[in-house]
């Protein structure tokens, strides 16, 4: 996959593009860009997708928070098979541009797109122009417009505020996969915390995640944690620690049957399960006698997905 920063591209090869912000490629999104990538090869064109760093809600204030990392979102790009990704920064130009401007000016003059794959509920231009707008402009340009229309789940469209939706209210692991395709995951480096959990006997993993990010509904979820190529049961606790004193918001990963030291390292937490919110305890008895519960209870869901 061919990645551009810029439209500034030099040959006139014919494409066919996809445009959206993708923000966790759902399945919508797949089905999306699959279409694009057969249209292309029918036309013996290339695959390419126009994206942005950033949501296009976000140009001003960071309101959305996202699925996936810009790193994350490139390696599903590429996954896909798309020849091309035009990751473009979402700037007050690219902002002020009327729909027919972008799509003679960038679109054909110079991108020289002949195929356009939009979903049914596409928006383009600061005039804001859905499908059937879309559809007047690209008749007149001569400018092939494909429509796709939505995808239900469990008579659910699927989109990126849904599932951003599902992930606040817990809901991960086989409940998500119908909607995103793939098994939910948080990853980053693990960091020194006030290992508080290695004195209560239970020596936790503190993750650093990426701010910006959507964080899933505080509590309790049981979950594999990836670590050097290699796959651990793991218990881990989101949010800001209610029972400790100085508390802070953390992700915290208790990897069972685990005992080594993994500071600095990066970690991949797929998450299966919420098990139980966040609770404040009375006592640090009372505290380690429930973590116990939650491990003995991560066994027992083991044990039943062997």
């Amino acid at each position: 996959m061919k990645l551009y920063k810029n439209f500034d591209i030099e040959d006139r090869f014919p494409r066919t593009m996809t445009i959206g912000n993708f923000d966790g490629l759902h399945i919508g999104h797949k089905k999306l860009i699959e279409e694009s990538i057969s249209i292309a090869k029918s036309f013996n064109q290339k695959s390419s997708v126009l994206t942005f760093f950033t949501h296009t809600a976000n140009m001003n204030n960071d309101k959305i928070k996202y699925i996936s990392t810009i790193e994350q979102k490139l390696k599903l790009f590429e996954d896909m098979n798309v020849d091309e990704l035009f990751m473009i920064s979402f700037n007050e130009e690219i902002k002020s541009t009327k729909a027919k401007d972008f799509v003679k000016n960038i679109l054909l003059d110079r991108l020289n797109v002949q195929n356009l794959v939009l979903g049914d509920d596409a928006k383009l231009g600061s005039d804001r122009l859905d499908i059937n707008g879309i559809k007047l402009i690209c008749d007149e340009l001569k400018l092939k417009l494909f429509k796709l229309d939505e995808v239900d789940v469990n008579g659910k469209r699927v989109t990126s505020t849904l599932i951003r939706n599902m992930i606040m209210n817990g809901i991960v692991g086989e409940e998500l996969l119908p909607y995103l395709g793939r098994t939910y995951f948080l990853e980053g480096e693990v960091v020194h915390g006030n290992n508080f959990g290695k004195e209560l006997g239970f020596p936790t993993a503190n993750i650093i995640i990426d701010s910006n990010l959507v964080v899933p509904k505080y509590g309790v979820y049981y979950a594999t944690c990836e670590l050097d190529g290699d796959l651990y049961r793991a218990g881990i606790n989101i949010g800001n620690k209610p029972s400790v004193e100085n508390s802070y918001f953390g992700v915290e990963a208790f990897l069972i049957d685990f005992n080594e030291n993994i500071y600095g390292k990066r970690i991949k937490i797929n998450l299966l399960k919420h098990m139980r919110d966040e609770i404040k305890f009375s006592t640090i008895d009372e505290l380690k006698r429930q973590i116990g519960l939650d491990i003995k209870y991560i066994k027992e869901l083991y044990k039943k997905c062997d």
